[in-house]
């Protein structure tokens, strides 16, 4: 029963040592999260700086210029909220490490204290004589031998209970110092938050600079952006058609006719029923860039009187960017657009995603495609220097937006 209550303690310890390794690893899992964001936005942030340099400061570019620097201005808000998070989960890391340490101490001195009491037992019987005589007093042999073996075991158990409180002693003093570490790490993260901070409002004063010359030629911006609506409301008109056409034709050749939507094979639905499924989940089409325009009507972020309107989402993204198949399907058709780049329209069932703007095409009309297979590559637009893919996804001859379609970034 006595060395039962010397044990106790040890295995206190060793339970909190336990709970302390275990939240570290979920802490540390937390933080590596938040610090591959931090990554990832920093990133995005060279990427777009990389794109505002290869854009020229004219006039013509002047809105593509804004983009840009509105997209910087979320990324850096996003940046600083990563920031602020990563420090809130180092403070709770540093609090659960702080109040962790505060029991490993007190643990650590009843097992000093329990340590001292079997050193002063032990003591009694470093004399020969005392042993012999614990020994020689037993009533039978077994007792006897009984009694040498408990000596045996308790100055066993003695020195590895003083390597124990060694070893307690140096996680202890480890501990510390995780804690003397995170406290530099915070003081350098609080450093790069306010620098943050600053990189955002400069940023935010370009962009106001920007934004009062735009104003300034409003009426020229506006007819350019008539301009661009009626090109895109001409080529809405000819994807509408060229899909109701390729709609007749396959149905026409299954013995169908006068029907405004495909009549699906059974794996036709099948494979309509599993892009169905992944709403919501489906990969992007390029790996790196930023919607500059989202789906349907929607005001103009400069002249919000203007109503823009759109087919699909514009993704802006770097240079020789690679577009990639979203879903498992079949090349129906290649568009080449007059004074453009090329269309590739993929149908999966009842289903179509179109990729606008693709040069250095991979692939070729009745082509069976995997997801994630490498279709070509965003094309750039001369008068402005950008490159914009621009995703469509349709069912049937019903437009649908991208975005609820695509997995959340």
């Amino acid at each position: 029963m006595r060395k039962r209550r010397i044990l106790y303690p040890v295995r206190i310890l060793a339970s909190i040592l336990l709970v302390l390794m275990l939240q570290g690893v979920r802490a540390q899992h937390s933080r590596r999260e938040l610090e591959r964001k931090r990554n990832e936005i920093n990133r995005q942030i060279l990427r777009i700086r990389n794109q505002l340099h290869r854009v020229s400061n004219n006039e013509q570019n002047a809105m593509q210029i804004y983009h840009l620097r509105q997209e910087q201005i979320r990324y850096h808000e996003r940046l600083i909220a990563n920031l602020q998070d990563e420090i809130h989960a180092l403070d709770r890391q540093t609090a659960r490490k702080n109040d962790t340490l505060e029991q490993l101490n007190q643990q650590l001195e009843r097992l000093k204290a329990q340590y001292a009491q079997g050193v002063r037992k032990a003591y009694k019987f470093s004399n020969t004589n005392h042993v012999l005589y614990f020994i020689l007093s037993a009533d039978n042999f077994q007792q006897a031998f009984r009694r040498m073996r408990y000596l045996r075991e308790y100055t066993d158990y003695i020195r590895r209970q003083a390597r124990e409180i060694k070893q307690r002693q140096a996680e202890i003093q480890q501990v510390k110092q995780r804690l003397q570490d995170q406290k530099h790490e915070k003081e350098n993260m609080l450093t790069r938050l306010a620098d943050e901070k600053r990189s955002l409002e400069q940023e935010r004063r370009k962009q106001e600079a920007l934004l009062a010359q735009i104003r300034k030629q409003k009426s020229r911006y506006i007819s350019q952006i008539k301009k661009k609506q009626r090109e895109a409301r001409r080529l809405d008109r000819e994807i509408q058609k060229l899909i109701a056409r390729e709609i007749a034709r396959r149905n026409k050749a299954r013995g169908k006719s006068g029907r405004s939507e495909f009549v699906l094979t059974p794996q036709g639905r099948a494979l309509a029923r599993s892009f169905a499924g992944n709403k919501g989940r489906l990969p992007w089409p390029v790996k790196h860039g930023y919607v500059s325009q989202g789906f349907g009507v929607q005001r103009h972020p400069v002249f919000k009187n203007v109503r823009i309107e759109s087919s699909g989402i514009y993704i802006t993204t770097p240079p020789a960017e690679k577009v990639y198949a979203v879903f498992r399907g079949e090349v129906m058709m290649i568009q080449v657009v007059p004074g453009g780049n090329t269309n590739i329209y993929i149908r999966h069932g009842n289903y179509i995603s179109i990729y606008g703007n693709v040069t250095n095409v991979q692939v070729k009309t009745g082509q069976q495609v995997d997801k994630g297979m490498w279709l070509g590559t965003v094309g750039k637009n001369p008068a402005s220097g950008t490159y914009v893919l621009k995703f469509r996804i349709y069912q049937n001859t019903r437009k649908l937006n991208p975005l609820q379609w695509l997995a959340h970034k």
